[in-house]
């Protein structure tokens, strides 16, 4: 499938109804083309910590504790602005504790931002919080997981890849969502995350956006807190 230049947008939440709606805008040359809902989503690095160790399932939590997150992503095509189904979605993320199943886990020092030479090895334990789902007729997942923690040289993020119908593995679209501050220091005051405190990195000194304020926002879930857990919606156009 030809794709388009890449550009910077985010992933926005719509319904299936809003999208027969608002997919195609007309030009007033009578052209229909794909509404600005449907801009492609930023792509971001996939990060050290892939593995191919990622089970077909909907709940990614295993044993580790955390406020439970439901998150729902729907797959649009960005050109056609139109639900993808048959799409394989892949997120992973880290712990509690800032650590990633499968992988030997290696730290910065948050004051010099260099490797610190801690590391933990996890590769005993390689599925938790890793998972992946094939999108419905609607373009539609569902994952049940912990809301992230957070790891040094780094804001809290999860990472999405998605791969479309039959595709080959190397246009996977790949990014790393993130999670609003304003939750994360609800989140974060709670067990089992309080111990670790609040992260200590800021915007400017994230290992991966370095200040990308655009791509934060357009990039951050945006998510809603209820009674026993957090829930997240948001379009992935690839």
């Amino acid at each position: 499938m030809k794709r388009r230049e890449l550009i910077k947008a985010g992933g926005l939440m719509l319904t299936g109804s809003a999208l027969s709606r608002h997919g195609f805008a007309q030009e007033s040359s009578g052209l229909y083309m794909p509404s600005e809902l449907c801009r492609p989503t930023v792509r971001l690095t996939a990060g050290p910590y892939f593995t191919l160790d990622s089970l077909q399932r909907s709940d990614i939590r295993e044993d580790r504790p955390g406020m439970p997150l439901r998150l729902t992503f729907t797959v649009l095509d960005d050109y056609h602005c139109t639900p993808v189904e048959g799409a394989i979605v892949d997120i992973w993320h880290s712990d509690a504790n800032g650590i990633y199943s499968g992988v030997v886990n290696q730290f910065f020092d948050n004051t010099t931002m260099q490797f610190s030479g801690e590391q933990v090895d996890t590769r005993d334990r390689p599925t938790f919080l890793r998972g992946h789902q094939t999108s419905d007729a609607n373009g539609k997942v569902e994952f049940t997981t912990i809301y992230p923690g957070w790891y040094s040289g780094r804001l809290p993020h999860i990472h999405v890849r998605a791969l479309f119908p039959g595709a080959a593995q190397w246009s996977a679209f790949v990014t790393q969502l993130f999670v609003p501050p304003e939750m994360d220091r609800l989140v974060y005051a709670e067990a089992p995350y309080r111990e670790r405190g609040f992260y200590p990195i800021t915007l400017e000194r994230d290992l991966v956006l370095r200040g990308d304020a655009d791509a934060l926002a357009k990039l951050t879930i945006p998510m809603t807190r209820r009674a026993n857990d957090i829930s997240g919606e948001l379009i992935l156009a690839i």
